[in-house]
């Protein structure tokens, strides 16, 4: 009983994400990274629509506009924490991401910070 006590209680804190700050509303693509398993650039995209949001890992960009062929694809409930640096994508299996910078804008373009990565709106 104790430990969904304190599940409930986590989960109280965080927010949804677009509830937060809807600039983190819509599509975005982590700047091409060579992976050299797969022998090519990929990028990851981040989605959030409503309450829910997606991530798709290591996808190619050879399908323009969109990415396309990702190695693994998660989807769920996109919450911010009560700190306000960390995402979670409540999938299947949960998925927490550190959030190095909300979406700030440079000339016409949004630009957020995640794990480490820079990501552009699309």
């Amino acid at each position: 009983m104790i430990p969904l006590f304190v599940l409930l209680i986590f989960a109280s804190c965080n927010k949804p994400l677009l509830k937060y700050n809807s600039a983190f509303e819509g599509t975005w693509y982590s700047e091409p990274q060579y992976n050299s398993v797969l022998g090519k650039f990929v990028s990851d995209e981040l989605t959030f629509s409503g309450k829910t949001g997606a991530y798709l890992i290591d996808c190619q960009d050879t399908c323009a506009p969109n990415l396309c062929t990702c190695t693994e694809k998660l989807t769920g409930a996109s919450e911010i924490n009560q700190q306000h640096n960390k995402i979670r994508l409540n999938s299947q299996t949960p998925r927490v991401f550190e959030l190095n910078a909300e979406p700030y804008q440079q000339g016409n373009n949004w630009y957020m910070e995640v794990d480490g990565k820079t990501y552009k709106k699309q």
